[in-house]
């Protein structure tokens, strides 16, 4: 897992109400135009200054390896923020978010998701469904994805989902910054879920 953790001494004094540790974490891979969304935006969330406990990392290397690493975290992490580039038939380049809330998968559909995270699959709902079954996520994770305009290779974002960064960026940030409350308050509507 690539970490970046870049601390302000005032902003970890102002923000004593924060959860003791949050993850940032962008799934996908790169090369793939706005599918990439995820690992670009994390790239520039790991050049912003951080407070002690909230790290960035680019989590695009498998939901397994991801979610052992999510285990064995020390302390565990209070907070997951997933960003990432989603086909799922919504309005193009629009940012959609809303609090994982997790889903009842039978054995079946959990192996299937393993085999192809174990193929070298990087799927955000892979992540989120073998992390559930081996108890690695956090009671409170927030996914932010955003629907690709063009999915074809090259590692520019189209001009309409470059244009979110910014947007993206500023709700992670509050994200990172919301002390840990009930997971409902953060609206599904705000973002809609997939």
């Amino acid at each position: 897992m690539r970490l970046w953790n870049r601390v302000s001494s005032a902003e970890a004094a102002a923000d004593q109400q924060l959860p003791a540790r949050v993850l940032i974490g962008g799934v996908g891979y790169r090369w793939f135009g706005d599918a990439s969304f995820g690992l670009v935006a994390t790239d520039q969330l790991a050049g912003l200054e951080w407070p002690s406990g909230v790290e960035v990392a680019d989590l695009g290397y498998g939901a397994i390896y991801v979610a052992q690493d999510l285990a064995a975290a020390q302390p565990p992490y209070e907070r997951l923020i997933l960003l990432c580039g989603m086909v799922r038939g919504r309005e193009p380049g629009q940012m959609y978010h809303y609090r994982w809330t997790g889903s009842a998968v039978d054995g079946e559909e959990i192996q299937a998701r393993i085999r192809e995270a174990g193929a070298g699959v990087i799927d955000l709902d892979h992540l989120l469904v073998i992390a559930q079954h081996f108890s690695a996520l956090p009671d409170d994770v927030v996914v932010v994805e955003v629907e690709p305009v063009e999915t074809t290779t090259g590692e520019k974002l189209s001009a309409q989902v470059a244009g979110l960064l910014p947007q993206v960026i500023e709700f992670v940030r509050h994200q990172a910054f919301t002390p840990l409350r009930d997971p409902q308050s953060l609206s599904k509507n705000g973002g809609t879920m997939p």
